[in-house]
């Protein structure tokens, strides 16, 4: 059985909230080859490569189904020439799902116009709008085996021993990740600063995330003896998506924005203070993992006017929960 994924575009959030979907679709059709397309780029293919390394057959980047009428008349050389068993559609665009249902098929799912363009129906009236994505994607595989999935499983994480001589104890350690793919994303790095140094004062280990984008922060954090556990000499130790999901699970919790690193502790089973300012918190928090705080709930307009002090209440009230 030969099955065809189509994403638009996947960075870290984006795929790490496909791969529990991925490890799923194999076990439902353990026999089947696995193709997964996007029409810009997919972090499944590098970054999160080993938790769907031997579940995808293989990535087809920058495929040429795109949104505008025009390319819906242009010939698509971009996907292999077979005919697939099945396309899943995990986007909603129309022009982009009338261009995938070109590719020749045997059966075809889309959830967009209400499944007018999908051989799969809604028969068991599941929500298709206005949800978790992870659960958008469950929905999915629920109506295409037409045996509804009550409950979304963890990520299966490779273990590696590696991190055991970075961090030793696991009590009261705090992680914090000041990034996110978008700086319109990001609260004030000196307001999580200030707040790591708060929380030491209160005998918390604290240990700051730095992805690639924020080694400018580096060494402030560690003027201020903090420690960055993925960083070391001034490189990253390791690029594998499983070290830093494995370092998440020494943590207590994280403190962050909306981005990548949050996803990561996530899926890691690490419950996440999350900030929101321009995406929607119902649609990027993990349900059971992920506090959402919302700033336009507040009055805030912009992220980054969301006060110390305000954040400093709310922490207080998490950190019962998590770990005092």
């Amino acid at each position: 059985m030969k099955i065809l994924i189509y994403s638009f575009n996947d960075k870290i959030g984006d795929g790490l909230q496909k791969i529990t979907f991925l490890q799923k679709l194999k076990k439902i059709f353990p026999e089947s080859i696995i193709y997964y397309s996007t029409s810009q780029t997919t972090t499944l293919k590098d970054k999160l490569n080993p938790l769907v390394k031997d579940i995808v057959h293989e990535f087809i980047e920058h495929n040429e189904i795109h949104s505008s009428i025009l390319s819906f008349f242009r010939k698509n050389d971009k996907i292999t020439k077979i005919k697939f068993d099945l396309i899943i559609d995990l986007q909603k665009v129309v022009f982009r799902t009338l261009n995938l249902k070109k590719i020749p098929h045997q059966k075809f799912f889309s959830a967009t116009a209400n499944f007018l363009f999908s051989d799969f129906k809604n028969h068991n009236n599941l929500k298709f709008k206005n949800i978790y994505i992870e659960q958008f994607y469950f929905n999915i595989l629920s109506t295409i085996q037409d045996d509804v999935i009550e409950v979304i499983p963890s990520i299966d994480v490779p273990k590696s021993s590696v991190i055991d001589n970075i961090i030793t104890d696991r009590r009261k350690n705090i992680a914090i990740a000041p990034g996110a793919g978008d700086t319109v994303r990001q609260w004030k790095f000196d307001n999580y600063l200030q707040i790591a140094k708060k929380l030491r004062n209160r005998e918390y280990n604290v240990y700051f995330f730095l992805g690639p984008d924020e080694r400018y922060l580096l060494d402030i954090c560690l003027e201020n003896k903090f420690i960055c556990p993925e960083w070391k000499d001034g490189q990253i130790i390791s690029t594998d998506i499983t070290f830093t999901m494995n370092l998440a699970k020494k943590m207590s919790c994280l403190l962050c924005n909306d981005g990548g690193t949050a996803w990561m502790f996530e899926f890691a089973g690490v419950k996440t203070l999350k900030l929101f300012g321009v995406t929607d918190e119902k649609k990027f928090s993990r349900p059971g993992y992920s506090q959402a705080v919302q700033v336009k709930n507040f009055g805030y307009a912009n992220l980054k006017d969301f006060p110390l002090v305000e954040y400093e209440n709310i922490l207080n009230n998490f950190l019962k929960t998590v770990v005092d």
